[in-house]
């Protein structure tokens, strides 16, 4: 065990990508033989099982007479610096943001950190753009590439049966762009193909519920003028990842024209699953996401106060935190959306050939990986501050 102790305070008890992420990387640094002690605050209502490891680090108190390094993985903006600095040795920020800059009310706090681990090339690029000035550290998501498998039992979803499906994982949210998908489906399949679009996603409030969502969508689909098409099935319960493995390998493909992300955790999953991906050509999922394994889709750089206010915009915007002035995003291209959606669907020995790919491509990205990084770097800054 470390001559050192980390806190861990994240979201771990969070559903969706964000927590499963904050989990995996407290747990593989725990693996990694360092001493990890884990404050979920109040962020989610996943609780862990009884007696797992992640229950024990949740319940391990400070040690003493060790030096005291915390990880802080919520938005850099809301940790109260001066407080933590009375307890602990060194503050590292572990965070992950999607357009070309990061938003003002971020700083100065940035600047105040020991250092700052990022996920991707993407991330660090936005960072270093927006004026951060101590180190920065590219520490990889990873996948569990035993829990998603292509060997996984498809997920039973009715009216998918004989069909060349698509699947879609994301938050009912702008950035993710619903209208750009659910536009280039309906606009390049007609009702008489054996294609179908399942997407799983959710709402960003009480009132965001699956009615809601459905309502969002018909009306879309009434205001472009389209009556019948090839099936569209949303699922918006909450689903847990013995069912979402499934849902990945009920796809042909895995499709999200993405207006940015951070890291983008669902392609890496879909990828381990042998199913290939058509996405942004643009973002923090670059990383492993290349043309051998995945169908890219072209993109122009844009505000993203510019989309937000179209008439296509159907979903929750987070105006506060993308449309600030300098910010930047990729808005795809719908003509070059539904021409890989329409090659997947024809090239099916192409598309099964992609998905093979894609599986050895992200063996390499493991947990363990991360957190093998994650320690080498927490161990550089403590060395690093001595010095100073």
């Amino acid at each position: 065990m470390t001559s050192y102790q980390v806190t861990w305070k994240g979201p771990v008890t969070r559903y969706g990508g964000i927590g499963r992420a904050s989990r995996e990387y407290a747990l593989a640094l725990s693996r990694q033989g360092v001493d990890v002690r884990v404050e979920a605050g109040r962020s989610g209502k996943k609780k862990p099982a009884a007696g797992s490891a992640l229950a024990r680090l949740l319940r391990k108190p400070h040690a003493a007479g060790k030096r005291k390094i915390l990880i802080y993985h919520y938005l850099p903006h809301t940790i109260r610096l001066q407080k933590e600095r009375r307890k602990y040795d060194r503050i590292i920020l572990n965070t992950v943001w999607e357009t070309t800059r990061v938003p003002r009310n971020w700083f100065p706090n940035l600047n105040r950190f020991d250092a700052v681990f990022v996920p991707s090339r993407h991330n660090k690029a936005a960072l270093l753009r927006s004026g951060v000035k101590v180190p920065i550290y590219i520490v990889p998501h990873g996948v569990n590439t035993k829990q998603f498998t292509p060997r996984n039992k498809k997920l039973a979803v009715r009216g998918t049966a004989g069909r060349f499906v698509f699947v879609s994982v994301f938050g009912f949210q702008h950035r993710k762009n619903p209208e750009g998908l659910l536009r280039a489906f309906w606009e390049e399949f007609g009702p008489s193909e054996k294609v179908a679009l399942v997407i799983k996603t959710n709402g960003y409030g009480s009132r965001e519920t699956e009615k809601w969502i459905k309502n969002k969508i018909n009306g879309y689909k009434k205001r472009l003028g389209f009556r019948k098409t090839a099936p569209v099935i949303l699922i918006s319960s909450r689903m847990p990842e013995n069912r979402l493995k499934g849902l990945y390998t009920l796809g042909s493909v895995f499709v999200l024209p993405t207006r940015g992300e951070g890291v983008g955790l669902p392609f890496l999953e879909s990828l381990a699953s042998g199913v290939p991906v058509i996405a942004t050509g643009w973002g923090g999922h670059m990383d492993f996401v290349k043309r051998r394994n995945s169908f890219l889709v072209k993109y122009r750089l844009q505000n993203p106060a510019v989309s937000m206010r179209s008439k296509h915009a159907i979903s929750r915007l987070f105006r506060s935190f993308f449309a600030q002035r300098g910010q930047l995003w990729a808005e795809p291209d719908i003509g070059s959306l539904k021409k890989q959606m329409r090659t997947a669907f024809r090239q099916r020995a192409v598309c099964r050939g992609k998905g093979r790919q894609g599986r050895q491509d992200v063996m390499k990205f493991t947990w363990n990986r991360a957190g093998a990084g994650m320690k080498r770097v927490v161990e550089q800054t403590i060395r690093k501050k001595s010095r100073r």
